[in-house]
């Protein structure tokens, strides 16, 4: 049969054209990029399953589930993100967490904290709100409107060792107890002779008044003396318990904060 090829020896013309058609039925080529992947842009619809697709350009407009591994320039305009297993925000505006871990904010403000706990970092900020425990924190600036309890109280120690007593009561530095809530001296005769110790109390710093005694302490004893009543300034006084017959204590002044 002359002119009539059984195999066509060009592969070439064996090429065939897909298409594919709009919604207005009419037949469109599908084009690819310069490696024969589909240019196909899905403006609508949704995809069931991905696995391992990256997308360069676009808009998603509804995750229903599913997870993205890695985002770069993203706007995330509505929805909910169920879980963010890492990553930055860069910037979010009326979004609200309801589970998870902010492992690390940067900048922004949160308008309202429901059950959070902050491990590290720092609030630069807070509007308003309260802070149901705080643990090892400093603030540097601002307000605090109301403090319900604070749960380890503050702690003061003054000391003053090895002090001499003569005939005369002669008192220690007073010491401000206005915003002291428990407050005690702990005296110690470290030497041969008996002391007399008096704790003292004023509210100008001028007047004092002799709240508690304890007379004659022995050599070698201790005694612990602690205000019965409270005024804004406390002081220990001493002497020694017999004239001329000097001896030497040691105070010390131990205060819990309220």
């Amino acid at each position: 049969m002359p002119n009539f090829a059984v195999f066509n020896p060009n592969p070439d013309d064996l090429r065939a054209l897909i298409f594919g058609r709009d919604t207005t039925n009419t037949s469109r080529i599908l084009a690819t990029d310069p490696s024969g992947n589909l240019t196909t842009v899905a403006l609508d619809g949704t995809i069931a399953s991905v696995l391992g697709t990256t997308v360069t350009a676009g808009t998603i407009n509804n995750l229903l589930n599913g997870t993205i591994s890695s985002v770069l320039g993203a706007t995330v305009t509505a929805g909910t993100l169920s879980n963010l297993l890492d990553g930055t925000l860069t910037n979010i505006l009326g979004a609200t967490i309801t589970a998870g871990t902010l492992s690390n904010l940067l900048a922004g403000t949160i308008s309202s904290v429901l059950g959070a706990t902050v491990t590290a970092g720092t609030l630069s900020n807070l509007l308003d709100g309260t802070i149901s425990n705080l643990l090892g924190a400093t603030i540097t600036a601002g307000t605090l409107s109301s403090v319900t309890s604070i749960s380890q109280k503050s702690f003061t120690e003054i000391d003053y060792p090895s002090t001499p007593t003569a005939d005369a009561l002669t008192p220690l530095p007073p010491v401000t107890t206005a915003n002291l809530g428990t407050y005690s001296f702990f005296v110690y005769n470290a030497g041969p002779n008996p002391a007399n110790l008096n704790v003292e109390i004023s509210a100008n710093g001028t007047n004092w008044y002799i709240d508690v005694s304890s007379p004659g302490l022995a050599a070698g004893s201790v005694d612990v003396l602690v205000p019965s009543r409270f005024l804004k300034y406390t002081r220990l006084s001493y002497a020694s318990a017999t004239t001329g017959a000097s001896t030497t204590i040691d105070v010390f002044f131990n205060a819990q904060g309220t």
